[in-house]
């Protein structure tokens, strides 16, 4: 092994010879290197790398992830040498934010997956000398049943009632919206005037989880309320960034008495159900709601006793 490195004084070069010598004639000296690299970046670092060099070319929506990031980054641990993130150091951060600071079991389920897809990929590529992820050495949050209702007809127009008072000025719009045309969050607050067709009745989604954009169909109620908007400056219907949003909606289901019970991606579950009770097709229910396959649109689709007991009636 050859090794080479500048110094000022003579005494600190021969110090460090000295001790670099000894490290290689015992094989010790590549393990404290790697130990070395690993003091002299923090996670936060990591995380950095991470979004710039991957996730702002590949995810579809990296400005939610890069919130993510910067608020991670601001945590104590962000600040730590990857030297001495652990898998103790990252159970305490777990306790921590499940028991100290509130956090849902899905968020801080989140939070531990980012730093695991982070240091993996960083270290696959940037030769990090990590050989374990510490995340993996630790058990996650245990999460509640998934929610797995609809909501009742009053539950309904409760929401609405609650929606048409919010801070928010299309709040109840977006919410009418969502459930008639299965759209994402993500895609109405995308979506534009110049991405609707009115005269077929359908619009363009551009921007999907799946990458690849899809056309949809429009009913009367949806374009009524996508026209009934006023036109906004950047061309969208729904003016407004994911976090901004998601306040509004909190204080929503507050008010509707729905936490925990419910949520906005719950009225694409409404609108699939809504439509297989109508005998929409398989292939018709993928199409409108860009599912790739019958498993994902099953578990969207909440078929109530009472459709099939009036199906059934239809035998007699």
């Amino acid at each position: 092994i050859r090794v080479v490195k500048s110094f000022w004084k003579k005494s600190d070069a021969s110090a460090w010879a000295y001790k670099t010598e000894a490290q290689i004639e015992t094989g010790t000296y590549r393990r404290v290197q790697e130990a070395e690299r690993l003091s002299d970046i923090k996670l936060k670092e990591v995380l950095n790398i991470y979004y710039e060099k991957y996730l702002v070319l590949n995810s579809t929506d990296h400005k939610k992830e890069k919130y993510l990031i910067d608020h991670l980054s601001k945590k104590p641990i962000g600040n730590m040498y990857l030297s001495d993130i652990t898998g103790s150091v990252l159970a305490k951060f777990r306790d921590h934010e499940l028991e100290e600071e509130g956090r849902s079991s899905a968020t801080v389920k989140k939070y531990l997956m980012m730093f695991s897809r982070a240091i993996n990929k960083v270290k696959a590529e940037h030769n990090i000398p990590i050989t374990v992820n510490p995340v993996g050495t630790i058990k996650m949050p245990a999460e509640p049943p998934p929610i797995d209702r609809i909501l009742t007809r009053e539950e309904w127009r409760k929401l609405l009632v609650v929606c048409a008072k919010s801070n928010l000025y299309f709040m109840k719009e977006i919410v009418i919206v969502a459930r008639e045309t299965l759209c994402r969050r993500g895609e109405l607050l995308r979506l534009k005037w110049q991405d609707v067709n009115w005269d077929q009745a359908t619009a363009r989604i551009n921007i999907t989880k799946t990458k690849k954009p899809r056309e949809i169909g429009l009913s009367p109620l949806a374009i009524a309320t996508l026209r009934s908007l006023p036109r906004s400056t950047d061309g969208r219907f729904f003016p407004c960034n994911v976090n901004g949003f998601n306040s509004y909606w909190r204080k929503v289901l507050k008010a509707a008495e729905l936490q925990g019970v419910f949520t906005f991606h719950r009225l694409r579950h409404q609108g699939a159900t809504d439509l297989a009770e109508s005998d929409w097709s398989i292939a018709e229910l993928s199409a409108q709601g860009g599912w790739s396959s019958l498993a994902s649109l099953k578990r969207y689709t909440h078929i109530q006793a009472k459709h099939l007991a009036k199906k059934m009636k239809t035998r007699a």
